[in-house]
């Protein structure tokens, strides 16, 4: 009799489980488990889906195989689009998630442009200081958990196809492929900007119908721009990483405390953060090598009174995006405050 009721109970609390998000089940000790769906963008073989294979044999072997995880490749499992509201009604467990635009974002939408400029020693550390400081930014991150701030940011430098650039100056009259984000940034460095599909960019450079790019160095290497940009200017332009290992909060609270704290523990955090971190300088600095060594692509180092004059154009470029959030009675410019003074301390 005590083995039937044990019986039912098992089945009843699978039973209750499996509404909580991925698939749930429990094991012959009895013990929950859970296999979790995880939304990643990018390809199996990138560095940044290796990191986070790593990271989920970590939490695997922490739980001694009560939690595993399911991997969706190359967007196959939410919309680029609609990331964080697929994220959070419930299509995935887990997002590598990379789109804020248009999905019910306003300061993290702007992200990439609000924290350009900033060290690149301040990568993930900073992302969650501003989080800890303005509760407007937690309140956008408020339909998830955050498992850690490894959005992977990056120093971007400029790539050009004749024309070296070696100072703010140069820049005049260029017109330069960039992500929407930074337009504001080269309007201001008096270069015209464009944004047309990243398919295209290659071609265009190829034809001489832009001037050169703003991106990783090692797109040098990784999308072949060596070929055509012979020059790269290193302005060192890095953004901070923002929450983008982020857990459905049905997931998050269907778990007991001790699965919860293997998912927080620091070494945990730290480790996929310190990844995402280190992994795009190690990759940036391979394919400089590699352009310089097999497509002699000359590589143009700035003093940093240099550097800090394409900094001081950038965050004078900002002011327009944090007074239209200041009139909606957000701290647009305290937060740009709050990134020039940490900036100094790094």
């Amino acid at each position: 009799m005590k083995k039937l009721v044990s019986l039912i109970l098992i089945a009843v609390m699978a039973f209750s489980l499996a509404a909580c998000g991925g698939t749930n089940d429990v094991n012959e000790n009895g013990d929950q488990t859970w296999e979790l769906k995880v939304h990643i963008e990018g390809s199996e073989g990138l560095r940044q889906s290796q990191g986070w294979l790593k990271w989920a044999d970590m939490i695997t072997e922490r739980t001694d195989g009560r939690v595993n995880f399911k991997f969706y490749w190359d967007n196959t499992l939410l919309d680029a689009s609609s990331e964080y509201s697929q994220l959070t009604a419930g299509v995935a467990d887990i997002a590598d998630m990379h789109k804020y635009a248009s999905d019910g974002f306003t300061i993290y939408e702007k992200w990439k442009g609000l924290t350009l400029g900033t060290p690149i020693a301040a990568q993930s550390e900073m992302g969650k200081t501003l989080y800890n400081e303005f509760p407007e930014l937690q309140k956008e991150m408020s339909g998830v958990h955050i498992l850690a701030h490894a959005f992977d940011g990056g120093s971007y430098q400029i790539l050009t196809v004749k024309k070296p650039v070696k100072s703010v100056a140069d820049m005049k009259g260029m017109v330069i492929w960039c992500e929407a984000d930074f337009n504001d940034f080269f309007t201001a460095l008096g270069a015209t900007p464009v944004n047309t599909p990243w398919a295209e960019v290659y071609s265009s450079l190829q034809k001489n119908m832009y001037d050169g790019l703003f991106i990783a160095a090692e797109t040098l290497k990784l999308a072949n721009f060596a070929e055509v940009c012979k020059y790269a200017t290193m302005v060192d332009l890095n953004y901070l990483a923002a929450p983008g290992h982020l857990m459905n909060l049905d997931t998050w609270n269907s778990f007991p405390d001790d699965i919860k704290a293997v998912f927080d523990d620091p070494e945990v955090v730290g480790y996929i953060e310190n990844y995402m971190d280190t992994s795009c300088r190690e990759s940036d600095a391979e394919c400089v090598e590699w352009a310089v060594e097999n497509m002699d692509t000359e590589i143009i180092e700035l003093s940093d009174a240099e550097k800090q004059e394409f900094i001081d154009v950038l965050n004078e470029s900002k002011k327009g995006m944090v007074e239209a959030w200041d009139a909606q009675g957000l701290p647009g410019t305290d937060i740009l405050n709050a990134i020039i003074k940490h900036s100094a301390e790094y």
